[in-house]
């Protein structure tokens, strides 16, 4: 019978795990000071962090990443506390599922899916905040505020992508194992 052997985690794994989750800690605390400041049309740079750290996480860390960083963003953009923190936690678990399963680490699979997120946070936060309401010139606020956001924040996805790739380039362990380091026999357990 042939056994897969599971790899245990190194100090140095451990290592590298912690300072990693510290990096995207002040990351996270950054995109948030950053977002709180400024003029009314800015990035919401916490979407495109939250979905690039669900692209290298687990599925539980990738969920727990969209509800924190949804949180914050519904702290900075005034809105139902919750709101974008469903929305991004579904997107999250989303995008580290099709990681995992389907797709690998490029920026063009990135863009794609975070400009897909990012539009379905801006559709829907202008669906429930305005449209729904029936206000007069509804259309201004999503010609005038959400496009010009959604654009912004697709733009810094960018750079974001690319500090986080680093950062899991330099800090991650290479998983990839050959199919003979994988399995073993009985026999050579023994």
């Amino acid at each position: 019978m042939n056994r897969i052997k599971t790899r245990r985690i190194t100090a140095r794994e451990k290592r590298n795990l912690i300072i990693r989750c510290i990096l995207y800690a002040v990351i996270i605390i950054l995109c948030y000071i950053l977002a709180t400041s400024g003029d009314f049309h800015k990035p919401l740079l916490l979407i495109p962090v939250s979905l690039c750290i669900a692209s290298y996480a687990r599925e539980h860390t990738a969920f727990i990443t969209g509800i924190i960083c949804g949180l914050l963003l519904d702290v900075v953009c005034g809105k139902l506390i919750g709101f974008n923190a469903i929305i991004l936690c579904l997107m999250c678990l989303g995008i580290s599922m099709l990681y995992k399963y389907f797709l690998t680490h490029r920026l063009f699979n990135f863009i794609i899916l975070a400009a897909a997120g990012i539009f379905i946070q801006g559709v829907l936060d202008y669906f429930f905040f305005y449209a729904i309401w029936d206000y007069s010139n509804v259309s201004f606020v999503f010609t005038n505020h959400i496009i010009p956001c959604c654009i912004y924040t697709l733009i810094s996805a960018l750079p974001v992508y690319a500090i986080i790739h680093n950062i899991n380039r330099m800090l991650r362990p290479n998983t990839i194992r050959t199919i003979e380091e994988a399995v073993t026999t009985d026999e050579d357990e023994q």
